[in-house]
Parts: structure tokens; C-alpha cells; sequence
């Protein structure tokens, strides 16, 4: 580890995904923060928003229109669709590698952005540069990449569980259905009219069931370059707590595949990883709560089906700790660095 510490940029800092990347950066023994952004709050000191911040607590967010006159190594972006791609160009121009904790950088293909986002891509020539930041499958693409596009939360706590069967030829045929859970700061600090607290509290619903969230494309883009029949039915869930998610995933198996072959192939495939963990009970969203871990259980099978269970905290592993663990690995650091619970 060097003396001189990297420097990193967070674009949208006020953002519960900004404000888990800068109680990271200020425990990180190798980065230092150069700036902060915020449209809303431009001008203020740091210790303004975050009372808690005393290490860059001087710092004045800035807008996002204002980074040109400045300088760092790696920034991370927590803006809404469409928004870092029109900022990718000029940061790349520098020199500077790009952590986007948005959509922008989770497809290579203009078209299937174009199909879930109903949007053109603002920069398609952009996206040949990109790698999917899941570091257990993509670990040394990431290290080489200009821009990494962190996955979503729902999607890291599904592929996390599947790719080990498909790797290992254990899929059977016919739909993957996914019933997920998530914590409210699961749909961002602007509230909606079921984010709002008097509709979250003491309430669970599902919303965009079946095939209509937008993860549904991502889940299905990284799953059929594997495996080309992979076919998923997605629920999600608002469930009244701050942070954690859970998955639980009903997949078809092959034939004479019994539940300790299942169970051998994630030991075999996650052996020598540090954040994700076969465990032999269901885990809960407590266990995961504050750390970048995903614990992944293998339940029972039922005839061709068996049940899979993931839970991984929604900011954690499903967001700005990951990011964190992807800006390790484009800096040559051990993953675990600044990550320990």
C-alpha cells in the first residue's frame, strides 16, 4: 500500500448510497476524499449534512457541473438513469475511472438499456469501455476497467445465488421465480407515495411484480451469457425496515441433481471468497446488516424444484460497499481493505 493515498470523487453525496460511500472513505486507509457533490445542498459545508463527519467535515459539496476544475482518481456516481454517461466523457478525458452506482454502465447493449429504460443511452460508444462490477465473477475484467457498473442490489443478491448452478450445469429447464425483500433506503431519500413513511410503516406490497422491474433486464443480461434459456419471474417487496434484503429463489433443477450436489457447488465456487458465504441455516437480514457479506443457504428440494435463500444489506453488498470493493480491486488493494464490519 503507498504512502500517498488516492483520491476519490462521490457524485450525488447526499444520497443514502453517497452517504454510506463517505462513512467508507473516511474508515479506507488508502483513499482520502477529494470532493462531494450535491445539486440540493451546493455551497454547504459537509458537517451540515453529516453532523458526524469530523475528518472532511470542511469540505463544501459542490454541483456536479463544477467537477471539471477539479481532480481524482476513481469517482464514484449515485445519480438517477442517464445522468453519469453525460459525465463519463470528460472524466475518462482525464484519466479518471468511473464507479457508477446507477444504470448507466450495467448493460453493453444500447438496445436492452434502451428496452428497460425507456430512454436512449445518452453515450452508447461508452458502454464497449464498461465491465459489470460483481468482483466473484468478473474480478479481473474489473481490475482493467475505465468504467465499472455496479450492479443493483436485487440483481447481486439473485446472481450471487445462481450463477454456481448454471456454472455448473445444474440448471434445469423452465422459469426462475424470485420473490425479493427489501429495506425502504432500497428506493432512494426522495419519497414517493410508497416509500413515504405514512405508506411504508407497518405495510408490505409488492410492486412491478412478474416481468416489469427494471432488474429483470439485468438479472436476465448477465444470467443468458451463461446459460441462453435463463428466464426469470421477479417480485419485489417493500418491507418496513431501513436496510437488508432477502431473495428467496424457486429454480428448477437437472434431473438426479439432489440438494448436497447443489450445496457442494457453491462451497466449490465461493472456497476462497472473503464476502459471500454457503451457510447451512436460512440466514436473516440482521447478520448482514452493515457489511459487504452475501450468506446464501441451500434449502430442500421439491421434486424439480429447489429453494434458495440470500440476504445481503441493500447499501452493503448491494451497493456502496461493493462499490468499495470494486474500487480495491481497479486500485490493486486487497478486496477486503476498509471493509471489515
Amino acid at each position: 500500500m503507498t504512502s500517498t493515498k488516492h483520491r476519490i470523487g462521490i457524485v450525488g453525496a447526499t444520497g443514502y448510497t453517497g452517504e454510506e460511500l463517505i462513512r467508507l472513505v473516511c474508515k479506507h486507509p488508502a483513499v482520502t476524499l477529494a470532493y462531494a457533490t450535491s445539486e440540493s445542498s451546493a455551497g454547504k459545508r459537509l458537517e451540515e449534512i453529516y453532523p458526524w463527519l469530523n475528518q472532511y467535515g470542511e469540505h463544501r459539496l459542490i454541483s456536479s457541473h463544477q467537477i471539471a476544475e477539479k481532480d481524482a482518481d476513481i469517482v464514484f456516481t449515485c445519480l438517477p438513469a442517464g445522468e453519469t454517461a453525460s459525465l463519463a466523457s470528460d472524466l475518462l478525458q482525464k484519466g479518471i475511472k468511473i464507479i457508477d452506482l446507477g444504470a448507466d454502465f450495467r448493460f453493453r447493449s444500447a438496445n436492452l438499456y434502451a428496452q428497460w429504460y425507456q430512454t436512449k443511452h445518452p453515450h452508447p460508444d461508452l458502454l464497449q469501455k464498461s465491465v459489470y462490477g460483481l468482483p466473484e465473477w468478473n474480478r479481473e475484467q474489473i481490475r482493467a476497467a475505465a468504467i465499472v457498473g455496479n450492479p443493483g442490489c436485487y440483481p447481486t443478491s439473485i446472481l450471487l445465488a445462481l450463477l454456481p448452478l448454471i456454472k455448473s450445469n445444474l440448471l434445469g429447464t423452465g422459469l426462475l421465480f424470485i420473490d425479493s425483500k427489501s429495506g425502504v433506503t432500497g428506493a432512494g431519500k426522495t419519497p414517493t407515495p410508497t416509500s413515504h413513511f405514512c405508506s411504508a410503516n407497518e405495510n408490505l406490497t409488492a410492486y412491478k411484480p412478474g416481468r416489469t422491474h427494471r432488474h429483470v433486464g439485468e438479472i436476465e443480461t448477465i444470467l443468458q451469457q451463461q446459460n441462453k434459456g435463463c428466464k426469470v419471474v421477479f417480485t419485489p417487496h417493500l418491507i418496513p425496515m431501513n436496510r437488508g434484503l432477502f431473495s428467496t429463489l424457486y429454480v428448477p433443477l437437472a434431473k438426479d441433481v439432489d440438494r448436497a450436489t447443489v450445496h457442494a457447488s457453491f462451497e466449490q465456487f465461493y472456497k476462497n471468497e472473503p464476502f459471500v458465504k454457503p451457510v447451512d441455516i436460512i440466514p436473516s437480514t440482521n447478520m448482514v446488516i452493515h457489511t459487504n457479506y452475501c450468506f446464501i443457504h441451500v434449502g430442500n428440494r421439491y421434486d424439480d424444484t429447489i429453494q434458495l435463500f440470500s440476504a445481503i444489506d441493500n447499501l452493503g453488498k448491494g451497493a456502496s460497499w461493493q462499490a468499495i470493493q470494486n474500487m480495491n480491486l481497479l486500485l490493486g488493494l486487497d478486496e477486503e481493505t476498509g471493509l471489515q464490519p
